[in-house]
């Protein structure tokens, strides 16, 4: 290839010039040497430059495709590597400030404690609400306390000590608290998740919010209603007793409020908006009119917006509070229905006045029916304490446990929980309400002898340690396949006393906080579904009853 280069003579000008370039000629016709200002360069610095750039981009675009690739691969690796390493963080931090001999105690058994995979399992199965807390314990241990120290304190002020003495000495020392707010008896209370926000109706008609760490009035969801008033401008109430609200609810997020009464109808409030909106009053987001008489009980499935309601006429209507949707209706039972319940499955349990208790297989469309037998009266509650186990109280105050695959109670039945009227052999007095911490082993009863009673519930022995895995007061309870092979034999499962605590009245409805470490009721002078019966010098109020300070509170619910 020929080459030519241009004559002339250098200044001290042309050194500031643009070095030259040699120019190819792709055509053939050969190259040559030519002057940055004779003709225009193919490939100058920016041109460079920008080369550079492209092809920097294009390997970084290769890098981020091949760390995409990646990360759909491993991503999920990736993510249990860093919750192990903070959980093992989290443990090493726990060992250092605190002296534990379970590791020597398991070595001498033997056996290598792996606290790392006991906290992941029990995480994964409290995020599914599938652990099982054991507050039974704690809380008897508690209660025991507070009822030495009000007998000092009874022991002390009066030599002969009454019951009257006995309950005044648990108000003075704040274990029992009453809150005014209802004008005649209320009926029904709903606890939110974490413990701190309660709902409680009455037969006033009024609904109330309450903080339950100070015990204060937030607010009133619905007023009192007075003769001849009306709830809203669209329901005018035609007699005094449609006023009453019997039962409300609260969804598992804490969103949505659900109210039911005499009116026949399920009125739907988001909480989040209660108290914010003046304008907006009192009126629900979503009213449900179907029923043709009383609804008597709501319950929301456990981790889910599905809300059932039963009646007096018999039926039970199911609700998908996603789209604020009717769904379906359930018939089975011959007498009007009490009260309900539903834990995680969406198998709900209902008991009414024909003398049996059904659980109803939604999703199989048919239901299981269970009678008590021939002696026994109809129950008045019921109250799930995990898949497949239950608990209900009767009218003769029989208390019962309960398990899906028999047809009979589980064990020996307690008769006359809550003793006689007078002395004993009489009457034996109804158990009104019951309730269990979800996926624990205390029950909560109450009824008009005075007192509200705590029981421990064992479950089938056998399944703390079918797969070996136990945790200090918890217990992993797993859900098995039909196909499974599993000892079944209840061993040692029933209901056993722990302690009571003075509660002068009704006891219309309960419920038990998180971690055991408190609960609260609904006491009033009357029975919450009739008045055929009063209890003299009570009042009608909310309680909060304390049953001590749990320990592993935190590590429970």
């Amino acid at each position: 290839m020929a080459l030519t280069k241009r004559k002339g003579t250098k200044s001290n000008n042309d050194s500031k010039r643009t070095r030259p370039k040699f120019n190819v000629d792709l055509s053939g016709h050969g190259g040559k040497y030519e002057d940055i200002d004779d003709v225009t360069p193919t490939l100058n610095d920016e041109d460079i430059e920008s080369e550079e750039e492209e092809e920097l981009n294009e390997r970084a675009s290769d890098e981020e495709e091949e760390e995409e690739e990646e990360t759909l691969d491993a991503k999920r690796l990736r993510m249990a590597r860093e919750y192990l390493n903070k959980v093992q963080a989290q443990e090493s931090e726990q060992d250092e400030s605190e002296e534990e001999d379970e590791s020597d105690e398991d070595d001498e058994g033997g056996r290598s404690v792996d606290k790392v995979g006991k906290r992941i399992a029990r995480d994964r199965l409290r995020k599914s609400g599938l652990l099982q807390s054991r507050l039974a314990d704690s809380i008897l241990a508690g209660v025991q306390t507070m009822r030495g120290n009000a007998e000092k304190a009874i022991t002390i002020a009066q030599e002969s000590a009454s019951n009257e003495h006995y309950a005044k000495a648990w108000l003075d020392a704040k274990y029992v608290t009453y809150h005014r707010g209802h004008d005649l008896t209320p009926t029904s209370v709903a606890l939110s998740q974490d413990g701190n926000m309660a709902f409680s109706g009455a037969k006033d008609g009024s609904v109330i919010r309450w903080d339950v760490p100070t015990g204060k009035k937030i607010s009133y969801v619905l007023p009192s209603v007075k003769n001849h008033e009306i709830h809203s401008q669209e329901s005018t109430l035609k007699h005094r007793n449609q006023r009453e609200i019997l039962s409300v609810a609260v969804s598992y997020d804490d969103r949505y409020l659900a109210v039911g009464g005499r009116d026949n109808c399920v009125r739907i409030f988001d909480v989040r908006t209660l108290g914010k909106n003046a304008s907006a009053g009192y009126t629900p987001i979503a009213k449900f009119e179907g029923h043709k008489k009383a609804v008597t009980t709501l319950s929301f499935r456990n981790r889910t917006l599905d809300l059932y309601s039963g009646s007096e006429d018999r039926c039970i209507r199911r609700y998908d509070l996603n789209a604020m949707t009717y769904v379906e209706t359930l018939y089975g039972h011959q007498s009007p229905i009490t009260l309900m319940d539903c834990a995680n499955k969406n198998r709900p349990v209902s008991v009414a006045r024909d003398r049996t208790v059904r659980v109803w297989k939604v999703e199989e469309d048919s239901h299981l029916v269970f009678r008590p037998g021939g002696d026994v009266g109809s129950a008045e509650c019921v109250s799930a304490i995990q898949d497949g186990w239950f608990v209900t109280g009767h009218e003769d105050g029989r208390l019962a446990l309960w398990r899906e695959e028999k047809k009979r109670p589980v064990g020996d039945a307690i008769v006359a929980a809550h003793g006689y009227e007078g002395q004993t052999g009489g009457v034996a007095r109804g158990v009104m309400c019951c309730n269990a911490r979800g996926m624990s082993d205390v029950l909560a009863t109450g009824s008009n002898d005075g007192y509200l009673r705590l029981w421990k519930v064992s479950l089938d022995a056998t399944f703390d340690s079918i797969f070996g895995i136990q945790f200090d007061k918890l217990t992993v309870s797993f859900c098995f396949r039909e196909n499974d092979q599993v000892n079944t034999e209840e061993k040692g499962a029933g209901i056993k006393p722990l302690e009571k605590i003075p509660v002068h009245g009704h006891i219309n409805s309960l419920a038990v906080g998180p971690g055991g470490k408190f609960c609260v009721a609904a006491v009033g002078q009357e029975p919450r579904l009739g008045r055929w019966d009063r209890v003299s010098r009570a009042k009608n109020r909310f309680a909060i009853i304390q049953l001590g300070e749990v320990e592993g509170s935190s590590n429970s619910d």
